[in-house]
């Protein structure tokens, strides 16, 4: 056994006689498959759900939850520096930045709306008297490209008590257990059926180990990465793979103000993670309307990255940056309407065009600015696009909306996208994840 596991288990007894499992340090990176079974065996137990004992368990949790989102929020918890000082050496991102896209990720847990959410499950299962058993154990794969893409995942299988295992991303392997340690701090027992261990992507015997304990898998990450995962757990994958939001205006109607929210959706997280804008839909019959929306957008862009700086990105990232322009700096001058605004850095860029290959994902605040004439077809977009689109952030007419929410069809895995307006992308209410169907069938114990 290593080290810490021994530092572990020695400081809080034999671990079968605990009536709850201490959270595991973070750092076990060269865990042994042997190790890793025999952790998750004491780790592992029934969930909590909606039992008869079920009431004290989610009114701790609740408690508990809240308390650590209000912190998260305001960053007023004990470790809250040295927390932002690890994950800006992860991620490169400014302290500005940083420091508001993560409260952007507690600020919809709430007491009443985490409530709200068990007050629907409950009743929902209530309908439902042969609703499927949670699982006793639900395997976590988070991506690393943002810090706590898998939270609103993690925070409602703790209120149901499912135990859960989280394994960070090699690039960002300290979010978790930072949230989980501020989560013990508030009730250690509601903290213990969450684990956060981190180890290689190389390291297939470890991930075997897990997946050999039959868990429920739930992952985040790019599409090849669900395929690999796929040909590993089988049916107890639940991939949340490649994803994109976008944002939807008129370029003669649309208010500085909206576009000063839109800014604000592109900075956070410096443009990553599937909730940021991949590209902004404007409606207009000409093309000199477009130009003139994107100086404006340029020019708030400019204002605002004073507010919220540039991150300190690799020397690669500056070059994919440089790609980028390049290639619309090309297209321009073989004839294309093509308006290209840049500063001498690349804190931000912003590019209207006629066309764009939505399949290629940017970040970095490279603002794709997409004329569409009409808004049928945008709508057309929408639908070549719908198994991939998240979110969308609209200023659009109330007849627009209308359609706009009539016509998305419903697809395999989705039940529906977040419609929001400009600036709220980013912080989308805590009961969002039922758009999912594989997610709504898992909490709710039904087969749609």
């Amino acid at each position: 056994m290593s080290n810490n596991l021994a530092i572990m288990n020695s400081e809080n007894g034999d671990l079968a006689q605990q009536p709850h499992f201490v959270p595991a340090a973070s750092d076990l990176k060269r865990i042994s498959p042997a190790e890793l079974t025999s952790l998750l065996l004491s780790f592992r137990r029934p969930a909590i759900g909606f039992a008869e004992n079920a009431n004290e368990w989610q009114c701790r949790s609740v408690q508990a939850w809240h308390a650590v989102a209000r912190a998260w929020e305001n960053w007023q918890f004990p470790e809250a520096e040295v927390a932002l000082r690890r994950l800006q050496a992860n991620t490169r991102m400014s302290l500005p930045v940083l420091r508001e896209s993560i409260a952007n990720h507690f600020r919809e847990i709430t007491a009443d709306a985490i409530n709200a959410w068990l007050d629907e499950v409950r009743e929902a299962r209530a309908d439902e008297p042969d609703a499927m058993k949670y699982p006793s154990l639900v395997f976590v794969i988070a991506s690393g490209n943002i810090p706590g893409a898998a939270l609103q995942q993690v925070v409602q299988l703790s209120l149901l008590g499912i135990p859960t295992l989280v394994k960070s991303a090699s690039a960002e392997p300290d979010f978790m257990p930072a949230v989980f340690s501020a989560l013990a701090q508030q009730d250690a027992e509601v903290a213990s059926r969450l684990m956060a261990l981190s180890w290689p992507r190389e390291n297939n015997a470890a991930t075997a180990a897990v997946l050999a304990l039959s868990p429920r898998v739930i992952a985040l990450g790019d599409d090849d990465t669900m395929q690999q995962l796929r040909a590993e757990a089988g049916s107890a994958l639940m991939p949340f793979g490649d994803r994109f939001s976008a944002a939807i205006i008129h370029a003669k109607s649309v208010k500085i103000q909206a576009l000063r929210k839109l800014v604000y959706d592109y900075a956070m997280f410096d443009g990553k993670g599937c909730l940021a804008p991949q590209v902004v839909m404007v409606i207009a019959e000409q093309w000199p309307d477009v130009e003139q929306l994107a100086t404006h957008f340029a020019g708030i862009l400019a204002e605002e990255s004073a507010k919220w700086p540039a991150g300190n990105w690799s020397a690669q990232e500056h070059a994919l940056i440089q790609q980028w322009r390049g290639e619309w700096q090309a297209r321009r001058a073989a004839g294309e309407n093509i308006a290209l605004f840049q500063p001498a850095d690349t804190s931000w860029t912003v590019v209207a065009a006629e066309e764009f290959d939505l399949e290629q994902r940017i970040a970095f605040r490279a603002v794709r600015l997409l004329w569409v004439k009409s808004f049928d077809d945008v709508m057309l977009i929408l639908k070549n696009y719908s198994a991939k689109i998240q979110a969308l952030a609209v200023e659009i007419q109330d007849h627009e909306h209308a359609q706009l929410v009539l016509d998305l069809d419903e697809q395999e895995e989705v039940l529906g996208r977040i419609i929001c307006e400009p600036g709220a992308l980013q912080r989308p209410a805590f009961a969002w994840m039922a758009i999912s169907r594989q997610w709504f069938e898992l909490i709710h114990g039904v087969k749609l």
